[in-house]
């Protein structure tokens, strides 16, 4: 969360503003700050940055005579709110790129900003360059959000707003998929501000509802951050919209995009929800340790501990991963490779040979708690996707 942004704005031709224009703009555009040259001299050649002075700040363009490299998912998820997206993108021959550079003084007493408050710079910048140049083609902040020309001019007036008037769908995409019969949605953007982006999987809501509820959610968290209220393990009353508890959980995405907070229906209104065991039946059968528990009954595999409820449709199919099972297996061998367990079971096989259940079920109870916190371990790593039990479904369009 501490990376400066970085906008580029796309053009049919290479050129930079006209820096008077520029400025001029600015000035009109955003009047709250001092908008003036940078006072670094530039070159003589078309590719020497510019540098725009903003009160005690330094922003730079620097001109780039080719396309970007094309990026077929960015372009597809712009082309939700843009369907114009893949035309622009496809004629553009060159781009400007656009970063904060912090400091226009040497004076170490000029307050450094945030990754937000260059956010907000760099957006009013972008869009006065976006209205200073006749020929930009679209706009791609953070090269993951890609929005038309016409959408910068706009949003960027407010880019100093405050929440909820901020313009983050100039930084952020919501991204909706399809999970069984439930519509959901992801974002892409958010974590450079949070260091979380948002997983959304409530039954029950269409498409226009729960973009507005990711959207409202997504706004609170860029300007109030994540310890302001959405705690992990936090509960979401039923209200007008949703007619059911929503759960929080600060997890990692099962897309493979990070760390998100998800959002997800707390009661199973529709079925989808199965149990599974945590150890399979096989390992339970034929691993020495889980054979030796299970005589002196310090473990069954169809107790509640061994169990974990997921959702099916979450995953591709409910075949076992292997690499999941084998760690399993490795860590309850390493647990009685050791001389402590060799006497334990020796102990424990004697004294039930003696008839004395209690004798051996004290011996091999260090080694039933191992276990538990095993189970325990394995349990809340399947919750919170560090780990997977069955290879994750890939996000589906609705």
């Amino acid at each position: 969360m501490t990376d400066l942004p970085v906008a580029y704005v796309l053009l049919d031709h290479a050129r930079l503003p006209d820096e008077d224009a520029l400025i001029r703009t600015l000035r009109i555009r955003h009047p709250d700050l001092q908008w003036s040259p940078g006072g670094i001299a530039r070159g003589n050649g078309a590719d020497d940055p510019m540098f725009i002075r903003a009160g005690d700040h330094l922003m730079t363009i620097l001109t780039m005579p080719t396309p970007i490299p094309y990026d077929q998912e960015l372009w597809q998820r712009a082309s939700w709110l843009w369907p114009e997206a893949f035309h622009a993108v496809g004629r553009h021959r060159a781009h400007l790129i656009v970063a904060p550079m912090g400091s226009a003084e040497s004076n170490k007493a000029t307050k450094a900003l945030n990754y937000a408050e260059n956010t907000q710079l760099t957006t009013a910048f972008v869009g006065a360059l976006v209205a200073a140049l006749p020929d930009v083609a679209a706009v791609v902040w953070q090269g993951n959000v890609g929005r038309s020309p016409e959408m910068w001019l706009e949003q960027s007036r407010r880019a100093f707003a405050l929440y909820p008037d901020q313009p983050f769908a100039l930084w952020m995409e919501i991204v909706p998929y399809r999970s069984g019969k439930t519509i959901g949605a992801f974002t892409t953007g958010l974590s450079a501000f949070t260091g979380r982006e948002i997983e959304f999987e409530v039954d029950g809501l269409d498409q226009r509802t729960f973009t507005a509820r990711v959207a409202q959610l997504s706004a609170y968290l860029i300007a109030n951050g994540l310890d302001d209220g959405l705690r992990s393990g936090a509960v979401f009353e039923a209200d007008s919209e949703i007619d059911h508890r929503v759960a929080v959980l600060h997890r990692n995405s099962r897309f493979n995009i990070g760390p998100v907070i998800s959002f997800a229906s707390l009661d199973d209104r529709s079925g989808r929800i199965r149990t599974f065991p945590i150890i399979p039946p096989a390992i339970a059968r034929d691993h020495p340790l889980l054979v030796m528990l299970g005589k002196v009954g310090l473990f069954d595999p169809a107790q509640a501990e061994n169990q974990v409820r997921l959702r099916p449709d979450h995953y591709e199919s409910e075949v076992r991963l292997e690499t999941f099972d084998r760690g399993l297996s490795q860590a309850l061998s390493r647990m009685i490779a050791t001389d402590s367990y060799a006497e334990a079971d020796t102990n424990a096989r004697r004294a039930l040979a003696n008839g004395g259940m209690a004798s051996a079920r004290a011996a091999l109870q260090p080694w039933a708690d191992e276990v538990g916190e095993l189970l325990l371990t394995a349990k809340f790593a399947l919750t919170v996707c560090d780990v997977f039990l069955f290879m994750p479904a890939p996000p589906r369009s609705p």
